[in-house]
């Protein structure tokens, strides 16, 4: 059984070591943060079923920490408990305003700690279960991401039925083609989800043994791209030195599908993607894809998360809004590392460095 995850975000030393070895002793599995900040950094990778965090703390404090996640889609159900050594008679009011689910004063007894977060714990079960964790985002855009492809499939199915005998080979064969790209987007719609979940849920294992060539996995996925995005094929240019990664085929496909798909749909026909890679010291090489598309500005690049979509209806997205986080992660969680760069009506850019295979040398 997978034991409930906690994640501890305060200043003081030796309250947090005290705070976590008391929780890890009741069974809890615990991660400990100096600053909201580096919670967040957590939060990239790791999905705990609580947070209890200090108010106030350098580099950022508690309540900048609780906006954020309440700002985040998958991570504003999760239970935040704040934890503080200040005296006012309004502030646990105002912790609560501020979207806190609890608050607990120092110092406090480790009992009544235990109680809040079993308290808190049962309840963000009911929550999970009641919402059967298989949605994300806006109703109507998760509907309108199921319905769309499969009318792409049960349309052309019916007119088959109907006029099998008054249509010729080219004819039927372009009904076939449609009604795959169609039953592709579906599945990986909801490949995506499940992926999500269970990252969500921490039970995807990365192994650590897992290689792959990059430039294969490219040309590979770049095959899958243009089956989507038929004639449109000298969009992107490349130049991808050979190397061995430290992810497996699947991670890096997925990486590669996801972020040049965000790049040719948020670019118009007419703006190239670049996409380069070579090795960038013994350990990590860098990979960078580039496009001249509308940009993100400064706030909606620190808004980046699970199902979140910037300007649907104006920009007229397909999908769920997972790809780029369901990215971010994997490449996290994978020891590699992740920025991008953007501005409105610029266009992006992302840098990646993925840990090279050990056994690999240039």
């Amino acid at each position: 059984m997978n034991k409930t995850k906690i994640l501890l975000v305060d200043d003081e030393v030796s309250l947090r070591e005290t705070i976590s070895e008391l929780l890890i002793i009741q069974n809890y599995n615990v991660k400990s943060a100096c600053n909201g900040q580096e919670a967040l950094d957590f939060l990239e990778y790791w999905i705990p079923d609580l947070i209890i965090c200090d108010i106030m703390m350098p580099v950022m404090d508690g309540s900048t920490l609780l906006e954020l996640i309440k700002d985040n889609n998958s991570l504003n159900s999760i239970p935040f408990i704040f934890l503080t050594a200040k005296k006012e008679n309004n502030l646990m009011r105002k912790c609560l305003l501020d979207g806190a689910d609890d608050y607990i004063a120092k110092p406090f007894k480790i009992r009544e700690l235990i109680s809040i977060i079993e308290s808190k714990i049962e309840r963000f079960e009911k929550i999970k279960n009641s919402h059967s964790n298989l949605y994300l985002g806006k109703k109507k855009v998760f509907l309108h991401e199921i319905n769309t492809p499969l009318n792409g499939i049960l349309g052309p199915i019916e007119l088959l039925m109907e006029n099998q005998e008054k249509l010729d080979k080219k004819e039927i064969s372009a009904f076939y083609e449609s009604i795959k790209i169609s039953g592709e987007r579906l599945n990986r719609t909801m490949q995506n989800i499940i992926f999500y979940q269970n990252l969500k849920n921490n039970s995807i294992e990365f192994d650590p043994n897992s290689s792959s060539e990059i430039l294969n996995a490219f040309l590979k996925t770049k095959e899958k791209i243009f089956k989507i995005y038929e004639g449109q094929e000298k969009r992107i240019s490349f130049e991808i030195d050979k190397a061995i990664i430290k992810f497996s085929q699947e991670h890096l496909e997925f990486i590669f599908f996801e972020l040049i798909d965000n790049a040719l749909k948020f670019s118009s026909n007419n703006k190239i993607i670049i996409v380069s890679g070579e090795q960038f010291n013994n350990e990590y090489y860098e990979l960078v894809i580039r496009d001249f598309g509308i940009g993100l500005s400064e706030q909606e690049l620190n808004k980046i998360g699970a199902s979140q979509q910037f300007n649907r209806e104006k920009r007229e997205q397909q999908g769920l809004g997972l790809g780029l986080f369901l990215s971010k992660i994997i490449i996290k969680k994978s020891e590699g590392v992740f920025t991008i760069i953007s501005k409105e009506n610029e266009g992006t850019t992302i840098k990646i460095f993925l840990p090279l295979y050990k056994n690999y040398k240039s």
